[in-house]
């Protein structure tokens, strides 16, 4: 058995304690630097990173409603609820039974991403794109393999507006990997796994539906850096020279229609109305002469006829600053 200390030692462990500045308050202080950590209850983002994340995601719901209105031709709109740091046990705990998951590999982000779209708001836009209306709309009892191909545009929609709303920190380039309503096929990750999830409360018409974006933290934590405030801001508000490459791209499908003005001349209505099949208008511009070239209704350029093969051409000569010009 161990020698018991008398008091005289006892006294003087004591005090060369003290003399090494080991007292009760420094005891006190070492405790309240320590934080627990909850490990049901993952933390992994601050203050800063969760306001540049919930500023994405807004973004995502905005432009996927605005989106989503024009292909449905019905008012729509996607409210961004809550951004959740959970559990993905408790993460699909949350969604009902029979909900489409979409298996999302969201390179370089990550390669599990999941898309969740509930069945009510399927079933809407099944009706509407198959011709119907949200007042005959029926909810179906399942999501049949008929419904998913039917709905796909809505899935590419939304994927294609989440590139969007993070074209500012980083360039993203999703594939889809399953589409399915099986719970059996929801184990994409374990269940303790940490994930960021982003609820959206979907109205289309008077009806209101849920869908949710569930992306693992550790595939957010090495953007981090980027997801700043003040970097997102500055590349919204970047001057036009610097336009955003997704949104330009969007641009270069809209049709305009161009016009070219080869000459005015003035008639009175009695030589209209003597018009007659084969009849010639002399226009005061000469063969080498200028023409104006409209886009919808502004004149923007001006340029001289000619030929390009055995096609009547406009070769561009100048801007138009003002319609006076």
């Amino acid at each position: 058995m161990a020698d018991v200390l008398n008091q005289q030692e006892i006294n003087a462990l004591i005090e060369a304690f003290k003399a090494t500045g080991g007292d009760e308050s420094n005891t006190k202080a070492a405790e309240k630097q320590i934080r627990l950590y909850d490990f049901t209850r993952p933390d992994k983002f601050s203050k800063d990173h969760l306001r540049s994340l919930n500023s994405i995601h807004v973004k995502h719901g905005a432009s996927f409603a605005s989106a989503l209105a024009a292909m449905l031709r019905v008012q729509t709109r996607a409210d961004l609820l809550a951004l959740d740091q959970l559990t993905y046990r408790e993460y699909c705990a949350s969604v009902p039974e029979g909900t489409l998951f979409v298996e999302v590999d969201l390179k370089p982000l990550t390669t599990a991403a999941i898309f969740e779209f509930n069945p009510q708001l399927i079933s809407m836009c099944v009706d509407l794109l198959a011709g119907g209306s949200l007042s005959s709309s029926v909810q179906s009892t399942g999501i049949s393999e008929i419904d998913k191909a039917i709905v796909r545009p809505v899935i590419d929609l939304a994927l294609k507006q989440y590139v969007e709303a993070w074209s500012y920190c980083m360039t993203l380039k999703p594939t889809i990997v399953n589409i399915s309503s099986e719970a059996s096929t929801r184990q994409l990750l374990l269940p303790a796994e940490a994930v960021m999830v982003c609820g959206y409360e979907v109205s289309v018409g008077e009806s209101v539906s849920m869908m949710s974006v569930c992306i693992p933290a550790s595939a957010i934590e090495p953007v981090l850096p980027a997801l700043t405030m003040g970097h997102i801001l500055n590349a919204a508000g970047g001057s036009p020279d610097n336009a955003d490459p997704a949104l330009m791209k969007s641009f270069e499908a809209v049709s305009v229609e161009c016009r070219v003005i080869l000459g005015r001349t003035h008639l009175s209505i009695g030589d209209v109305a003597d018009l007659e099949v084969g009849d010639l208008i002399r226009l005061p511009t000469r063969e080498n002469g200028n023409a104006e070239v409209w886009v919808e209704n502004v004149p923007a350029f001006a340029g001289s006829l000619g030929l390009s093969g055995k096609n009547l051409a406009v070769k561009i000569a100048k801007t138009l600053a003002e319609p006076g010009d």
